[in-house]
């Protein structure tokens, strides 16, 4: 009800082009790049990424790690679920963010992407992986303290893992964050990792720049 009244005062409006009707229309989706450059090295036994990490996308996902916008962040998920391929007896993971930023924001944008998938599939969802110690936010650093960083911050909590999981998380740069959650996985069993991230930027190697949020 809350909902609909909602709706009905405030409807929502593109984040990219302002068409009333959805956060991101049909027709902003359909201008994204696909992303066809190489993976990074990271474990998986798969590993997608749906788009290039620019314009419009760049500015959503940024919208929901600063600005609050939950919101978007579950429409984001709905369009990562339309360009994935996922088989049967899969268990939805997210990457677990870090607990200082996450209670900050107040939702952790990974889970709120993963739920998301897990919905538009029927699929399983788990939290199992956790994160264990906190971390420097990623973007300030370079690949290698990237990788430093992150080594040993992720476990697997519940027993052995699912025989596939498919990993979740919004943005790829080194692929060191993701590397270190499957490094997690692995120790607590053996099983299939699929990797789906939302975004990828089209030069991710090298010493990179701090991420300066524009919201």
């Amino acid at each position: 009800m809350w909902e609909r009244l909602w709706q009905l005062f405030f409807p929502d409006k593109c984040h990219g082009c302002g068409r009333f009707g959805m956060l991101l229309c049909d027709a902003c989706v359909g201008r994204l790049m696909p992303y066809g450059e190489e993976m990074p090295e990271c474990g998986a036994s798969k590993f997608t990424i749906a788009f290039v990490y620019e314009g419009v996308l760049r500015s959503a996902i940024l919208a929901v790690k600063y600005a609050r916008q939950h919101r978007l962040g579950h429409r984001l998920g709905q369009i990562l679920a339309a360009h994935t391929c996922l088989g049967d007896e899969v268990v939805v993971v997210p990457i677990a963010g870090s607990t200082q930023r996450v209670s900050k924001r107040g939702y952790d944008q990974a889970v709120i992407l993963a739920q998301a998938v897990a919905t538009a599939w029927q699929l399983p969802f788990s939290q199992q992986l956790v994160r264990m110690r906190e971390t420097t936010a990623q973007a300030k650093l370079t690949r290698v303290q990237r990788h430093q960083n992150v080594a040993g911050a992720f476990v697997w909590q519940g027993g052995t893992p699912p025989a596939r999981i498919m990993l979740v998380d919004d943005i790829c740069t080194t692929g060191a964050t993701i590397a270190a959650a499957i490094t997690a996985i692995h120790q607590a069993g053996p099983c299939q990792v699929h990797v789906v991230v939302l975004a990828r930027g089209l030069k991710p190697d090298g010493d990179l720049p701090v991420e300066t949020p524009s919201l």
